[in-house]
This record gives structure tokens, C-alpha cells and sequence, in this order.
């Protein structure tokens, strides 16, 4: 991979690290020493972070007798894969809510399609017994981040041409990006992911989810976050300046012998998950 241009480092620099509540929360949960309360007590610094899980675990959805208080105790109920998911989404909601005027994205909007992307990929991934599924869900959740950093170099002006929007593949689209940035959004996004220390895995699903037959160090992985993107765009779950006609990838599609009854489940899933979480986190419209 090529390394970024002076005028990308410097965008670069302006997204902000992981929160160090995450980083710390997300070392304990993969050291298997580390015990539930030490999670919750690392968690209970951030108030944001705390009320949310109250909140999750005395919804309706759980349905339990008594209302829960602690944080150590909800997070017995929803369980480690769930706690790490919502850690990551909540972390990169301030990154990924922020409005996208290049790319005709309101506040919000993107987090949106990346929550779909994020719950869609942890899906199939449980269908196909592709782990780590945390790591998938991560990678769905990062995949368009890129465009944060190119929204940024773009001046949030939208440069692209008008005819543009009646082309029909994302190669037009990634073009025009390279033309005028030097770099499309996926190859952004791997930058940030690396900047993250993320491991390689979700680094080339993210820069590669477009195109997942380019991948070498997992390509089932990367396939199943390129399907679940495409299946958001295609259920209209946020939709961009440059969201064109979508394709799936005849090579993702057979390596993971989808179906079109597997796309009619993951979008039920993906809107489900998107309408849960405007109620949970209180999100704007």
C-alpha cells in the first residue's frame, strides 16, 4: 500500500485516537484474566458510555423482572460479544456522526449506514462461522471512515461532477476520488484503521470492500463486510452523493454461497438494528 500524501497525513491528524476508555476496556476484555468488575469499573469512567448499557439491558427487548442499576451487572446480562460491539460503535460515533456535506451526508448518516454495515457483517459472520466476529463487526462498523478523512480534503464541498450521478458502477465514483484527492475513500480508511493499530485482518477489509477478490490475508472476511455493505445501500439504509448502482462481487458471492433469502434476512436485521439504536442512544433524525 502506498503511503499517504502530506496533504492526507495532515488530515490524519486531525481524527481522533480511539478513546483511552476503550483501548483500556478493550485490552481486559481479551485478556482472560481480567474479571467482569474490572470491565465495569474501567467503563464506569465514561457516563455516556455507562448510561447506554443501562439503558440496553431495561429495554424491552431484554425484558427482565427488575430493573438493573449496576454496570457490572448489565454487563453480565448482554454478555461480552455485545458489550465489545456497542464499546467500538459507541467510540466511533463521535467520528462517524459528524456531517458529510461532500458526499450529501447528514449528521448522523453515516454512523447509520455503518451501524447496518456492522450489524449485517457480525451476521453473516455468525452464518458462516467466520471469526473473529468482533473483528468483523469492527470492520463493518470502519469500512466508509475514509470518507471522513476525504470530506476533509474536499473542503466539505462537493467537487464531484454532475454526470457522475447518473453512472452506474462504484469504479466512476473511486475515480473521481483519486482524481481529486489522490486517494479513494477505502484506501483512506485503511490508513485511519492502521493509525489504530487495528489488526491487519480489518485493515484490508476496509480497504478492500469494494473490491474483496483483491484481498490476500482473509478474503472470506473482507467478502462478508462487502455484502453487507452493498445489502444496506441496496435497502436504501443511508444513501450518499455517491451511492450508485451497487453490485455484488461474483467473487464474495461464491465464496460465501449467498442466496437472495440470505439478503432478505439481512436486511431485516440491519433496519431492526439501525431503529434499535436511534431509540437507545436517543439519536437526531
Amino acid at each position: 500500500m502506498r503511503g499517504p500524501p502530506s496533504t492526507l497525513l495532515a488530515v490524519l491528524d486531525q481524527i481522533p485516537p480511539l478513546p483511552q476508555v476503550t483501548m483500556r476496556a478493550m485490552a481486559l476484555i481479551r485478556d482472560p484474566h481480567s474479571s467482569r468488575s474490572d470491565l465495569s469499573r474501567v467503563l464506569s469512567m465514561d457516563q455516556g458510555m455507562t448510561g447506554v448499557f443501562l439503558r440496553m439491558v431495561n429495554s424491552a427487548y431484554y425484558g427482565l423482572y427488575r430493573r438493573v442499576t449496576s454496570l457490572d451487572d448489565a454487563i453480565g446480562y448482554l454478555g461480552y460479544e455485545t458489550v465489545k460491539s456497542v464499546i467500538f460503535a459507541l467510540s466511533a460515533r463521535n467520528i462517524l456522526a459528524q456531517p458529510l456535506p461532500s458526499y450529501l451526508l447528514e449528521r448522523y448518516a453515516l454512523w447509520k449506514h455503518s451501524l447496518a454495515t456492522a450489524v449485517g457483517s457480525d451476521w453473516i459472520a455468525s452464518k458462516h462461522r467466520i471469526s473473529p466476529r468482533n473483528e468483523v463487526y469492527v470492520a463493518g462498523l470502519l469500512h466508509d471512515v475514509g470518507k471522513t478523512a476525504l470530506d476533509v480534503m474536499l473542503g466539505h464541498q462537493a467537487y464531484w461532477q454532475k454526470d457522475l450521478e447518473d453512472e452506474s458502477s462504484q469504479e466512476a465514483w473511486t475515480e473521481a476520488e483519486r482524481d481529486i484527492t489522490g486517494y479513494d475513500h477505502a484506501e483512506a480508511g485503511a490508513f485511519v484503521a492502521r493509525r489504530w493499530n487495528l489488526p491487519d485482518r480489518i485493515v484490508e477489509a476496509v480497504a478492500c470492500h469494494h473490491s474483496p477478490e483483491r484481498a490476500e490475508i482473509d478474503p472470506r472476511f473482507t467478502s462478508v463486510v462487502h455484502i453487507a455493505n452493498t445489502s444496506a445501500l441496496m435497502a436504501g439504509i443511508v444513501l450518499g452523493v455517491d451511492s450508485v448502482q451497487y453490485d455484488f462481487s461474483d467473487f464474495a458471492i461464491g465464496l460465501l454461497g449467498w442466496s437472495e433469502r440470505d439478503l432478505e434476512g439481512l436486511i431485516g436485521v440491519m433496519q431492526g438494528a439501525v431503529e434499535e439504536a436511534e431509540e437507545t442512544l436517543d439519536m437526531e433524525a
